[in-house]
């Protein structure tokens, strides 16, 4: 494949990628698909558990995120995506700080690069699109909260913050 037919390939991933809407659309979305406005704990579990999980003869689970890259840690990356596993539900486990501890060469920089190397990737798929809404502010101090709960067992689904900047009398609803 020769340059000019690279850059035509980059720019129609880039064009595919990037979507433009109104605040209002992407509720639409997120009502449809409330996993999108997910905390980032269940992104992070959702992108390791994209690639499958198995077990292997010892009876410890094997992830085929990190397959391929780290090896004799798979009690450790269990552990680790039992935090994700947890955090994702919405249990206490999410407020704590995840520090990842051990010998030097044990894999804790490899394990960080994975993930946000992975999320990078993930990111660029249908199951883990991230969205930006045209003209919403997203710096400055988170002032409304806006939730919805599930038709189905009652409990919030997906909640949505809006900043203090939001021009509240000229909204970008439709």
């Amino acid at each position: 494949m020769d340059l000019k037919e690279r850059l035509a390939q980059f720019r129609a991933e880039e064009q595919r990628l990037s979507w433009e809407g109104t605040f209002l659309e992407y509720f639409e979305f997120v009502k449809a698909q409330p996993q999108i406005a997910g905390l980032a704990h269940a992104r992070v579990h959702d992108m390791i558990m994209s690639q499958g999980a198995s077990t292997d003869e010892n009876g410890r689970k094997v992830f085929g995120f990190f397959k391929n890259d780290i090896f004799g840690v798979e009690k450790p990356l269990e552990q680790l995506v039992e935090y994700f596993s947890s955090a994702a539900k919405r249990l206490e486990v999410r407020k704590r700080i995840l520090l990842l501890m051990g010998p030097v060469g044990g894999g804790k920089s490899t394990i960080v690069s994975l993930l946000k190397r992975g999320m990078e990737n993930f990111s660029r798929t249908e199951e883990g699109a991230v969205y930006a809404i045209k003209g919403w502010p997203l710096l400055g101090m988170l002032r409304r909260r806006w939730c919805w709960t599930s038709e189905h067992d009652g409990r919030a689904r997906a909640c949505i913050l809006a900043t203090s900047g939001y021009p509240w009398r000229n909204p970008v609803l439709a």
